[in-house]
């Protein structure tokens, strides 16, 4: 009986895995179906291995820095899922060269500072925290970099966050701050806090969390939570 219950609950965690992972596919349009400009985009990650075909044993022809821009050509027939992110592998050009690209390594959305042009703000998924309740969080990453090299990063905790949402607020008219990163998140009562909008504050080569702002003074309010967390 034991045996029969240990089966059932594996078959429900596999399909429950399965199911959350095929939600949380990360996709990007290629060159065939856009313009040039919607078809390129940024490396989440520093080392990003180039291949020569779409599967993670294929040759590894180069590595690729964090930042780096590339223009997304086509996209594989098979989803490969690392660390509870789901995403297909890209064929993508970098200068006269072309390979394949896993897309859980490039950003779903690209920020640059307000301040200065030579930082960008790259920012996507990291990976899932898998469960078989409503309470499942993904894992989110924000990386600053610059010429190709890592600043900082941070890694947020959160059920949902829209990265058509997240935008440079520019400093909000705060003095100390470079740039204010505004993330919207669905409304939850995780850590018994309901927010709306997180925030990332980048100054002096860091980003800092925020979930409250200031507004009417020159400085911030630094609040501590589950939602985001430095790493």
């Amino acid at each position: 009986m034991n045996i029969l219950k240990s089966s059932i609950l594996a078959v429900v965690l596999l399909i429950a895995t399965n199911a959350f992972s095929q939600t949380r596919e990360i996709s990007f349009d290629t060159y065939a179906n856009v313009s040039a400009s919607k078809a390129s985009k940024y490396l989440l990650a520093d080392n990003v291995a180039l291949r020569d075909c779409p599967a993670t044993q294929c040759q590894k022809l180069t590595t690729l820095p964090i930042g780096l821009k590339v223009r997304l050509l086509e996209k594989s027939d098979n989803i490969i899922t690392i660390n509870g992110v789901s995403s297909r592998f890209y064929r993508v050009k970098v200068g006269p060269d072309t390979g394949w690209v896993w897309g859980g390594l490039i950003a779903q959305k690209t920020l640059v500072s307000k301040v200065d042009p030579s930082v960008l703000f790259v920012f996507g998924q990291k990976g899932v925290k898998q469960s078989t309740d409503a309470d499942s969080l993904i894992h989110y990453q924000i990386r600053a970099v610059k010429h190709g090299k890592e600043i900082d990063r941070l890694t947020i905790a959160n059920r949902e966050l829209d990265y058509e949402n997240v935008v440079n607020l520019g400093t909000k008219g705060l003095k100390n701050v470079d740039d204010v990163i505004g993330l919207t998140e669905a409304t939850g009562d995780s850590c018994d806090v309901t927010l709306n909008t997180l925030y990332v504050l980048w100054n002096n080569n860091t980003l800092k969390k925020a979930n409250i702002l200031a507004g009417v003074s020159d400085s911030f309010l630094d609040v501590d939570s589950c939602y985001v967390s430095d790493n």
